[in-house]
């Protein structure tokens, strides 16, 4: 493979690298909010004579009707009454209104009493029909059937819409380690952990053909060290070990690929910064300089987090943002990765 190709293969893995795990982070916490916020769901059919504000359907709830527990339920999520419907309990004869708790009584003793549903001009909540996304459901309503179908299956990580990336509600690991959201987390990290260590064999092919010799670095050596441990941390994640040693290992999984991490990016660095005359051709300055300040930037920042979570107890709202942030940060390395180079560098001469 020409030299000039190994380059725009490698620009096109770093900028990859930035795209997928922050697709696998963020995509993570929308997909989250997303099933958090979902409320559609398969209600009772009501067979009311008129729909619309107003109209009312009674009946009376004794055991023949199993206490009027026989309602069916729609069988699509556009089946749904557009308004609310407001139930209320009356005697028998419809003269007295009953409370849940005297309701509560009757159907324990299995004596009658009649049900009232009356529709009101309140829109439901609960009906697709009524939402902004109901095209999308038009064009795809099986997807939107699967997740009212399931959902209560589902086990995520908070019950509210959280923003902790600001706010801090939750950790990344509660999120993305929970049913469903592990199945859009997962994939992508693992791709991340092939394209990390493309990435760092084809730096390392990429500057021994430019300088002409055949060696392996020490960034390639960390580089690999770091993603190894990245699939480790993400393959075990979310399961737990009785013995309380197993649990602190997979913990120290994420710390060994920070240091790696961070140890294949200086070392990498510290040979482009001496050889920088020779690379001229290939890089430009200012991006160059930008990611020598953003690497050392990232070093020295982890040192201090390290050092005042040794020392001190911040709140977990802090912890939380300090999380989502530093690994949001991280990525903008590859960013700089994919702008560094010069077009002349990647394109193939005899194109022009």
């Amino acid at each position: 493979m020409l030299i000039h190709k190994s380059i725009s293969f490698l620009r096109r893995t770093a900028l990859l690298l930035f795209i997928v795990p922050f697709i696998g982070l963020i995509g993570s916490l929308l997909v989250h909010n997303y099933l958090v916020s979902y409320e559609y769901k398969y209600d009772f059919i009501i067979p009311l004579k008129i729909n619309s504000t107003g109209s009312t359907y009674e009946l009376v709830c004794t055991k023949e009707n199993n206490m009027c527990s026989n309602f069916n339920k729609m069988s699509k999520l556009d089946e749904c009454n557009k308004f609310s419907l407001k139930k209320s309990y009356f005697s028998r004869d419809g003269l007295i209104k009953f409370s849940k708790e005297d309701i509560k009584k009757l159907k324990n003793k299995k004596k009658p009493y009649m049900l009232k549903f009356t529709m009101s001009d309140e829109l439901n909540r609960f009906c697709i029909l009524n939402s902004k996304t109901y095209y999308l459901y038009k064009m795809f309503p099986s997807f939107f059937e699967y997740i009212a179908s399931n959902k209560p299956n589902y086990s995520l990580g908070t019950s509210n819409i959280v923003n902790p990336i600001i706010y801090g509600e939750t950790s990344i690991s509660n999120i993305v380690k929970r049913y469903p959201v592990k199945f859009v987390f997962k994939p992508l990290m693992f791709l991340s952990v092939f394209l990390m260590i493309v990435y760092w064999f084809f730096y390392n092919k990429v500057l021994n053909n430019i300088f002409q010799v055949k060696r392996t670095n020490m960034f390639l050596i960390f580089g690999i060290l770091s993603a190894i441990f990245l699939f480790l941390h993400v393959y075990f994640l979310g399961q737990k070990y009785e013995a309380e040693i197993f649990n602190k290992i997979r913990r120290s999984y994420i710390v060994f690929f920070i240091l790696f991490e961070i140890l294949a990016q200086a070392y990498l660095l510290k040979i482009i910064w001496k050889k920088r005359n020779d690379l001229k051709d290939y890089f430009h300055q200012r991006i160059l300089i930008s990611k020598l300040f953003f690497v050392v930037f990232v070093a020295v920042s982890s040192f201090i987090i390290l050092t005042i979570l040794i020392f001190k107890n911040l709140s977990a709202k802090v912890d939380y943002i300090l999380e989502w942030n530093y690994f949001l940060i991280l990525l903008f390395y590859y960013v700089l990765s994919f702008l560094i180079w010069k077009k002349s560098s990647f394109r193939d001469p005899s194109s022009t």
